[in-house]
């Protein structure tokens, strides 16, 4: 295991667990392309950051006090934006952003993030993903679909676990048989899902929490 310290003194601390996240899946995405974080030991050009050519892509970062940003330049961005008590996850692809999932919980919304970084970063054929395998299953029997706004957005569904009072949040239809899978596990009953077909030595550095980021390369390859 190689150790690894992360400044997350930008970050609210409820939301560090999902940064340490993203380092995680993206020593994944990494190994999937036969490389490995800090395998790249160039010099920086124009506006890189070292963390970032270590990481192969740019870390999470604070857009302001309420969104985290998850940037790649080449791909989709995701952005956790807290907006009027609820948490939205939006994308930006090809220059073009847009808001796909609100979740009521932040909890809800963390563990939907995870998701969408193991997809992203997972080595194997889609048909072999938590995604595909859920969407095969077909919506988890505790949740039930509804229409909040159906003259406006008739393809967005909101989800409610167990007959619960309100529902969890909404999601686009298609969406919402893996998005129901999700919100009913807690985060580590979904973080061991997700990493189940992944080569469980893959997941090689322990990351903690320091003034200054420092990660050694000692036997990452």
């Amino acid at each position: 295991m190689v150790s690894c310290t992360i400044d997350l003194s930008g970050f609210p601390p409820a939301w560090h667990r999902i940064v340490r996240s993203w380092y995680a899946w993206q020593e994944i995405f990494l190994r999937a392309t036969g490389s490995f974080p800090g395998k790249n030991q160039r010099e920086p050009r124009g506006g890189e950051t070292r963390e970032e050519i270590f990481w192969g892509g740019r870390p999470p970062v604070m857009v302001g006090n309420n969104e985290l940003a998850f940037v790649d330049n080449a791909d989709v961005s995701y952005y956790l934006v807290l907006e009027d008590g609820k948490y939205y996850i939006d994308t930006k692809e090809r220059g073009s952003r847009g808001r796909y999932w609100m979740f009521r919980n932040f909890e809800d919304a963390e563990k939907y993030l995870l998701f969408l970084m193991s997809q992203i970063a997972r080595p194997g054929k889609y048909t072999e993903s938590p995604r595909y395998r859920w969407y095969r299953a077909g919506l988890d029997p505790r949740v039930t679909l509804g229409r909040p706004d159906p003259t406006n957005f008739p393809g967005r569904v909101s989800l409610t676990v167990d007959q619960e009072a309100r529902d969890r949040g909404w999601t686009g239809e298609s969406d919402a048989p893996a998005a129901s899978h999700v919100i009913v596990r807690s985060f580590n009953e979904l973080d061991a899902e997700l990493r189940r077909d992944v080569p469980h030595d893959w997941f090689s550095i322990n990351i903690s929490a320091a003034p200054e980021s420092v990660c050694h390369r000692d036997n990452l390859q």
